[in-house]
């Protein structure tokens, strides 16, 4: 009977066959490039495929050349050694060099497609739309089972969970996935109750990702009437979504981050221009006041010395008047700040910055008319009051009596039987001389 072994005594032995093994230390392979990510230390880890087989393969980071681009697609030779990779039992080709030797299949198809679209001008800059700044409805295109959808509502319900999701979900790989993905970004699309639509699915290889290549699909996108985000794979992955949307995410979770404001920096938005509003509405006030005394001042010196002390109360009952209007519009439009600032914390902050807007729009568009219809009424009654004022020290003023051209003032410049004019307030009046009495005597 055969005495058993540990997983790490078979793993350490088959590395020591592939080590001791003369072909296996200096290989030479060609394949095409399936996936490509680099981790954070620096080292390249990639697939490579042929038309039956994958190999895994990692790079590290001093033998990568700064000048080779490597992409999902690109058929490479590459220089290396098969070794195993003990944690996980993998076979591994630990590569040295990498020369590109031509281009694969799906990749050639790829750029024959993205060379027609772009001569017909779907990818130009000129049709790109900006994203709306506060969305309050996004529209999805991906699959209800992918973790795309998963990240993307998680990112979403902890910035704003105001925003509302509507999923139109399809496949996102596979044969016919690429018409399918059309006509589910067509339903959104031809909705008017969303803001925008992004079109979404986690990585994976250039195979599983082709369907977002699809024909279809890009020309569907190109008609669009809302924007679109395209957040298709991991950053290093590249569709022709990318190209013909308006904005291109690196992740799922990146899009939701674009897409979805911080629902704190709303409610922020919101009392910052309700303080506004109350600053904006204190200098107004201030400048009625000031035309109010301004008014008050020159009414006060245009009155005669007799009515100072009547002119002066009127114009005290005018300011108290004012005063008390302007302390009910306060009073009112103090009530309606403390409702709305109630309303903002049981709505939904997206919501409840739209509609708090617009009542605080409203609120100062009527403030503005009852404090000008306040104040332009108080300005007739003191007009009317100095036309008034006017009227009464122009009607004391003595009649002007005029004898051969020359005024007179005494009965010593006249005789019986002179001609004599008298300029009145709004005429003169021609009169003849029948008499002549002094105070107390009559000639």
């Amino acid at each position: 009977m055969i005495k058993p072994i540990s997983i790490s005594e078979l793993l350490d032995y088959t590395k020591k066959i592939v080590k001791s093994d003369y072909i296996l230390r200096k290989v030479r392979v060609k394949g095409e490039i399936a996936e490509i990510a680099t981790a954070q230390s620096g080292h390249l880890y990639f697939t490579l495929k042929d038309d039956s087989a994958r190999l895994s393969c990692v790079m590290f980071r001093d033998d990568l050349v700064d000048n080779v681009t490597q992409q999902v697609g690109m058929e490479v030779a590459i220089d290396g050694y098969v070794d195993i990779y003990s944690p996980s039992g993998r076979l591994q080709l630990i590569a040295k060099t990498m020369e590109p030797t031509g281009q694969g299949a799906l990749y050639k198809l790829f750029l024959e497609l993205k060379d027609l679209l772009e001569k017909e001008g779907l990818f130009d800059m000129d049709k790109k739309r900006p994203l709306p700044e506060k969305p309050l409805t996004v529209g999805m295109v991906t699959s209800t089972a992918g973790a795309a959808q998963h990240d993307f509502l998680s990112v979403a319900a902890a910035r704003n969970p105001a925003v509302s999701v509507i999923i139109s979900p399809s496949r996102v790989q596979g044969e016919d996935a690429g018409k399918e993905l059309a006509r589910a970004f067509e339903r959104l699309d031809a909705r008017d109750d969303i803001d925008l639509i992004i079109i979404t699915r986690g990585g994976g290889s250039m195979e599983d990702l082709f369907c977002f290549n699809d024909e279809n699909l890009i020309r569907a996108i190109d008609k669009r009437r809302h924007p679109v985000v395209s957040a298709v794979g991991h950053e290093v992955d590249t569709t022709l979504c990318d190209f013909v949307a308006d904005v291109r995410a690196a992740t799922p979770t990146h899009g939701a981050e674009i897409i979805i404001p911080q629902g704190k920096d709303i409610l922020e938005e919101a009392k910052a221009q309700l303080l506004s509003m109350e600053n904006g509405l204190g200098h107004r006030l201030r400048d009625y006041a000031q035309a109010q005394q301004s008014l008050y001042f020159r009414l006060k010196h245009a009155i005669s010395l007799e009515s100072v002390a009547h002119k002066m109360e009127l114009a005290k009952e005018l300011k108290r008047r004012m005063v008390r209007q302007m302390e009910k519009v306060l009073e009112e439009e103090g009530r309606e700040g403390e409702y709305l600032l109630k309303r903002i914390y049981k709505v939904p902050l997206q919501r409840r910055a739209l509609e708090e807007r617009a009542l605080i729009e409203d609120g100062r568009l009527r403030i503005n008319k009852a404090l000008l219809n306040g104040f332009n009424r108080e300005r007739e009654r003191l007009e009317l009051l100095k036309l008034r004022i006017k009227s009464v020290g122009e009607s004391k003023r003595s009649p002007r009596v005029v004898k051969d051209g020359r005024g007179i003032q005494s009965i010593h410049d006249v005789e019986v039987g002179d001609n004599l004019s008298i300029a009145l307030i709004d005429g003169t009046v021609d009169v003849s001389v029948k008499g002549i009495m002094r105070y107390r005597d009559e000639l």
